[in-house]
């Protein structure tokens, strides 16, 4: 009967115990992830020895490649756990532009308890003094002849095992990290010098020959596969289960949304929730694979809601109401994170609760002008740290970045330097040294979510896909390496309509191009009915003149930076814009010929410029201490005068020039209502109750006795109007198809311009990501 030998290394207070893979001090357990134990154990196993990075990283991860940012990760949690000083290391040494090195004087033991109690049936005890000091040597097994003359691999025995000049030997990997007892056969002490001699020799002549020591091959990175998991363009909010044998994805049916399971293996798919007047919100399987975790809206309340259901069916368990996004489990599985959004206190914050949904508390918050995204976060893999966007507006605009939030404390501290558009869902990557991000740079040509690596605690961010498609929602299987996430193609035409024709009249005009955000790029009329509209045709977010039907366009601005939402005078002399040229975003004016540009404002998340019939004015989003109201400033430049107090977005000027349309929160009830306020300013002289318009644009009709909007009801956008005598609300349209983007008044010609069209959206799975 054979047993392996329970390996064991010591240095001062510590203990590496291979077998149990513990790390040990004073008999108590030290945790470390899994791969962080694997860089000890080599570190341990070839002490006094310099580690090259590269043969570091092909040890610890033979069948991957991945950045070098891991490695200085598992070093800092390694010395972390040790307690190593950070001025003077006691145990890991960094060779500069090198690699590693371990320092500590190691004691190597085996357990005579656990090893070899029988050689050739007769009990064996191997004596607990037998103990190496060697600094530094590398375990290798010997080819030892058998009888057939066949070479079998076979490890030293025990006691000879021992002695540091019976390991050294060279085998076909390089290092063989974890020796096993085969042959019970003893070995003479002549023979093990001659075998010593021998290997020594041809180790030195194989080092002279090759010209370096331990260099391995180059890693090259594996590429990505790419698998579409559905087909039917209607396929949103996915998530993967940690083994990544499962998918679970909404489907969107003409508005009513309905959630799926299906295998990644087969085609089997599995409803687990009917189509429904609801929103899912986010979607995360638990750490052990068994329930899948969701959030949903019902509307109209608007309040998120956790579920629970079992993925191979069962009845949904509500665990905790007043969820903002989808949850994020501790590695430990016991606790989940979350974003709770305050409106009538303009607050974010990051909440923590029980995996049952009890004793919920909150980590972290941030108020206007601050906040959190809503669009997920990620727990890391050691526990400490939770990963999100966030926002900060300030006198140059909004500047976002991807922080981690502290998990004992709830401080901040940032993840990447990079200034970004928008980040939106974040996933640390199983070895806890890289995040995984869906976003977009600010200084992109292609304004669409792209997928990012940002290697952690150190690095420079880089993309992971480069194209035109737009990506939304990203899971992560840890124990694969997979991911799934959501491609979304644009479809959309211009197409115009008189406020008399039917919607099946309607004329379809030229593409305005794909833009991924086209609703905050902006479109209106120019007094001599050509249309204006901001665009990222050239590759750049820019403002375009052309005809209705598409001919004649032209591009009125070329510099690298981001201009969009144009508005003109009614004399048609100038055009006031939105652009970010001074670093944050303001508003601008230049001529109708794109020349004599000249900044109007300078304050903080300005936006939605809108002219005054009379041209004297401007009228404007801004920010005021912590909330955006609706400003004016005079077209010919000067001090801007706030016209609302409580939180107003997306101002339009009445054709008569004596009101202000806009979206009025009301702080007291949380709600969004449609509002009118005079344009010296004052509290709103009227408000309607009425569905929230998405996007969030409101539009006086041309002869100004409607509020006008866009309304998505069962999957199909049309305009409605809401009379401003209080009764009731109509549709203006009859699209029986689509979603409206973005749409605009002719005054002159009661025509209305719109862009039209669908997003095709399906999940994809991505192999091959380390």
């Amino acid at each position: 009967m054979e047993n392996p030998i329970r390996q064991i290394y010591a240095f001062e207070d510590y203990s590496v115990d291979v077998a149990e893979r513990q790390l040990l001090r004073g008999g108590d357990t030290v945790s470390l992830p899994p791969k962080v134990f694997d860089t000890l154990l080599v570190l341990v196993e070839n002490r006094g020895r310099i580690l090259e990075k590269d043969l570091l990283m092909q040890k610890i991860w033979p069948d991957s490649f991945v950045e070098e940012s891991c490695l200085a990760q598992y070093i800092f949690q390694l010395r972390k756990a040790l307690g190593d000083d950070a001025a003077e290391h006691r145990y890991i040494e960094t060779i500069p532009k090198r690699g590693y090195r371990f320092i500590a004087q190691v004691k190597e033991q085996t357990d005579a308890a656990l090893a070899l109690p029988y050689v050739n049936g007769k009990g064996v005890t191997i004596p607990a003094n037998i103990v190496s000091d060697a600094p530094s040597r590398i375990v290798l097994e010997p080819p030892m002849p058998l009888q057939n003359g066949l070479v079998n691999h076979t490890t030293i025995d025990p006691i000879a095992a021992s002695y540091p000049v019976a390991k050294a030997f060279a085998s076909d990997s390089g290092l063989q990290l974890n020796p096993i007892i085969k042959n019970s056969r003893l070995l003479n002490a002549g023979w093990m010098t001659t075998l010593t001699i021998t290997v020594l020799v041809s180790l030195v002549v194989g080092m002279i020959l090759f010209g370096q020591v331990f260099k391995p091959a180059p890693s090259t990175p594996k590429p990505a596969q790419i698998t579409k998991l559905t087909s039917s363009g209607r396929a949103i909010t996915p998530a993967i289960s940690p083994d990544g044998k499962y998918v679970a994805y909404v489907v969107d049916d003409l508005g009513k949304q309905g959630l799926w399971i299906r295998q990644t293996e087969t085609l089997s798919n599995v409803q687990v929730q009917a189509p429904s007047d609801v929103s899912y919100q986010g979607l995360t399987f638990s750490p052990d694979g068994n329930y899948l975790f969701y959030v949903v809206y019902k509307m109209p309340k608007h309040i998120g809601v956790l579920y629970r259901v079992p993925i191979l069916g069962g009845t949904s368990q509500k665990i905790l109401e007043d969820v903002d996004t989808a949850v994020s489990f501790s590695p430990d599985g016991n606790r989940f994170a979350f974003v709770r959004q305050y409106p009538a206190t303009l607050e974010t914050a990051v909440m923590i609760a029980n995996a049952d949904g009890t004793n919920e508390t909150k980590l972290s918050s941030r108020k206007m002008p601050q906040t959190y995204s809503i669009d997920g976060l990620s727990w890391a893999p050691d526990g400490e740290l939770i990963a999100i966007g966030a926002s900060t507006i300030g006198a140059s605009g909004t500047a976002m970045n991807l922080i981690g939030i502290r998990v004992h404390d709830g401080s901040e501290t940032n993840l990447s330097n990079l200034s970004w558009g928008n980040v939106k869902q974040v996933v640390w990557n199983r070895e806890g040294c890289g995040l995984l991000a869906i976003g977009w740079q600010q200084a992109s040509p292609v304004m669409a979510n792209q997928i990012w690596y940002i290697p952690y605690p150190t690095g420079e961010p880089r993309r992971v896909t480069n194209d035109l498609i737009n990506y939304n929602g990203l899971s992560f299987a840890r124990d694969t390496g997979k991911l799934v996430t959501t491609q979304s193609t644009k479809v959309s035409r211009l197409w115009l309509v008189n406020d008399k024709q039917e919607a099946e009249q309607a004329t379809q005009t030229a593409s305005v191009g794909i833009d991924y955000f086209s609703e905050k790029l902006g479109l209106n009329w120019l007094p001599d009915g050509r249309l204006i509209y901001g665009s990222r045709a050239s590759g750049n977010a820019d403002i375009w003149i052309m005809n209705p039907d598409g001919s004649s366009q032209q591009q009125l601005t070329t510099d690298s930076t981001v201009e969009g939402q144009p508005t003109v005078s009614p004399d048609g002399r100038y055009v006031a814009f939105l652009s970010n040229r001074a670093g944050g975003y303001h508003i601008w004016r230049m001529d109708i010929d794109g020349s004599h540009i000249k900044q109007l404002t300078d304050g903080p998340w300005e936006n939605s410029p809108s002219f005054t019939p009379d041209g004297k004015w401007v009228v404007f989003n801004g920010t005021v201490g912590e909330k955006p109201v609706i400003l004016k400033v005079p077209a010919e430049g000067g001090t801007p005068i706030q016209l609302t107090k409580e939180i107003s977005l997306r101002p339009s000027v009445s054709p008569d020039g004596k009101m202000v349309a806009h979206l009025h929160m009301d702080e007291q009830t949380q709600r969004m209502r449609l509002a009118v306020v005079p344009l010296e300013g004052d509290s709103p002289v009227k408000m309607f109750e009425t569905s929230i318009p998405e996007p969030y644009i409101v539009n006086w009709s041309p002869d100004g006795k409607m509020l006008t909007y866009v309304d998505t009801r069962d999957g199909v956008s049309n305009i409605w109007g809401h009379p401003l005598d209080g009764s009731q609300a109509k549709p203006l349209t009859n699209f029986k198809s689509d979603h409206i983007f973005r749409f605009a008044w002719s005054n002159s010609s009661k025509t209305m311009a719109c862009e039209r069209g669908f997003y095709l959206n399906d999940v994809v799975l991505i192999s091959n990501i380390s």
